[in-house]
């Protein structure tokens, strides 16, 4: 079984290399043999986990349109993309009336529109590969609508446009795995509450509804993608896996 874990010389690109979750993942290629290619708006020279780097805003086409050409000249094929790369920044309606919130663009474009404007891309590499894998990294409100007293009383919004995004890359996934099979599998990860120091408010109440009683972790979500990525998971299509812990069932 371990030896369907070894992902030796697999080419694999991560988008949003250098976020908390995507350095986690590269980390997790990378010790399994992977030769790992990165993309971020930043780069962050601490990420020695990366086979080769390279600097990119997902939310500029004419970015993506240079990187694939690029990409052209460095590799024949791809085995494995992981779109892990987002707009994370909180835009909620927790200071006035639902019905002023004003939906922010950014989000719909950098997680979906351009998103899927990249994966296309590269759709002709991946099919190149003899196991081609996509791994689009979602959010439990992808499907799960958001328990507003979890931010009462701290500095945190609740991230509306954010989760609408999410939502449809979570459906793009769906649908794109129907269009690729069996050639490429196509599924998604919803990662839950990850620890970033939240207020102690919000990190009480969101353990109260989680049965395993404690915020996720970046390699929580980055073992699922390994699995996904691997010949473990080659029966396992067109699905979404959550990794919250057990909150969404509570």
């Amino acid at each position: 079984m371990l030896k369907m874990f070894n992902l030796k010389n697999k080419i694999v690109l991560v988008s949003g290399c250098n976020g908390y979750i995507g350095k986690s993942i590269c980390k997790s290629f990378t010790k399994l043999g992977a030769k790992v290619i990165g993309t971020d708006i930043k780069n962050d020279k601490k990420n020695s986990k990366l086979h080769s780097f390279y600097k990119l805003d997902l939310s500029s086409k004419n970015e993506i349109s240079n990187f694939v050409k690029l990409l052209d000249k460095k590799v024949t094929k791809l085995d494995v993309l992981v779109n892990n790369a987002g707009y994370v920044a909180a835009s909620g309606i927790d200071k006035k009336p639902f019905e002023k919130y004003e939906y922010n663009q950014k989000y719909e474009e950098l997680n979906l529109s351009n998103t899927i404007l990249f994966t296309n891309s590269l759709i002709s590499k991946l099919k190149k590969s003899k196991s081609a894998s996509i791994i689009n990294i979602c959010s439990i409100y992808s499907y799960l609508a958001y328990d507003y007293r979890l931010y009462n009383q701290t500095n945190m919004k609740t991230p509306l446009a954010y989760g609408v995004s999410k939502a449809g890359l979570m459906h793009y996934s769906k649908m794109l795995s129907t269009a690729l099979a069996p050639q490429i599998r196509v599924n998604s990860v919803s990662p839950g509450g990850i620890f970033r120091h939240q207020p102690k408010k919000f990190i009480k109440r969101y353990l109260e509804k989680t049965p395993l009683k404690r915020m996720g972790k970046e390699e929580d979500v980055a073992n699922v993608v390994i699995f996904l990525a691997s010949s473990l998971s080659n029966y396992i299509v067109g699905q979404n896996i959550i990794v919250d812990g057990g909150y969404s069932i509570s």
